[in-house]
């Protein structure tokens, strides 16, 4: 199996979305790949960040679609400021996986997305997201890159079989592991039952908050 650090936490302690966060858990040799998340400003600039306000990840409030990237650069994200997603792909210099979450269905983020990928082409990036319909707008234009559709609690259940390069299943689709195509799982944290079920498949990639504890499994991630 392969670990992804979600947002790049190694641990629940963690600042999720943070540069720190994302460029540690990359230097880890037990992590395979980071997970980020991006969303749109007012003036159409791509940020990392979960929600769609900054309340409850900064020291000011506001909706990150009606602020400026100038706006939000004004306040503290943990110790840093907001991190926009060029910033974060600059700072990169490895070939580890980098999956890239798009928050909103608009065919604006899809394409500045692709936009800042053109710059950065040595890196291994795979945009994923719930949003089937951006996924698919992005194989259209520019079907070299590789997208992964979420799939769990409700969402995208009749779209299991598409053709995107990966499907990245809730837990709950545990049964579904014998599909085709590459296969993640998320979040997972602290599911040992889950993961003895996958520990004899080395295509499997899991994306969770704790990589240093799933580490610590050496019979499930030889190293």
């Amino acid at each position: 199996m392969k670990l992804i650090a979600h947002r790049g936490k190694l641990s629940k302690n963690d600042i999720g979305n943070s540069k720190q966060s994302l460029l540690n858990a990359l230097s880890k040799f037990y992590v395979d790949g980071v997970e980020c998340d991006v969303r749109l400003t007012k003036d159409l600039e791509v940020v990392v960040i979960h929600d769609p306000v900054i309340d409850f990840v900064s020291d000011g409030i506001g909706i990150v679609k009606y602020m400026t990237l100038e706006e939000l650069k004004q306040y503290q994200f943990g110790k840093e400021s907001i991190l926009t997603l060029e910033e974060l792909l600059n700072s990169i210099h490895s070939d580890k996986m980098i999956c890239i979450e798009l928050k909103e269905d608009r065919k604006e983020l899809a394409d500045k997305v692709i936009e800042i990928m053109k710059k950065y082409p040595q890196l291994n990036i795979t945009i994923v997201s719930f949003w089937y319909n951006s996924l698919k707008h992005i194989k259209k234009i520019k079907p070299t890159i590789k997208v992964g559709l979420f799939i769990g609690y409700s969402l995208n259940n009749s779209k299991i079989y598409n053709h995107f390069d990966y499907n990245f299943f809730s837990y709950h689709y545990i049964e579904q592991i014998h599909m085709n195509k590459k296969i993640g799982f998320f979040t997972i944290n602290q599911k040992e039952q889950v993961l003895k079920l996958l520990e004899n498949r080395k295509d499997i990639y899991i994306i969770t908050d704790v990589a240093n504890e799933f580490a610590k499994l050496e019979q499930l991630f030889p190293r």
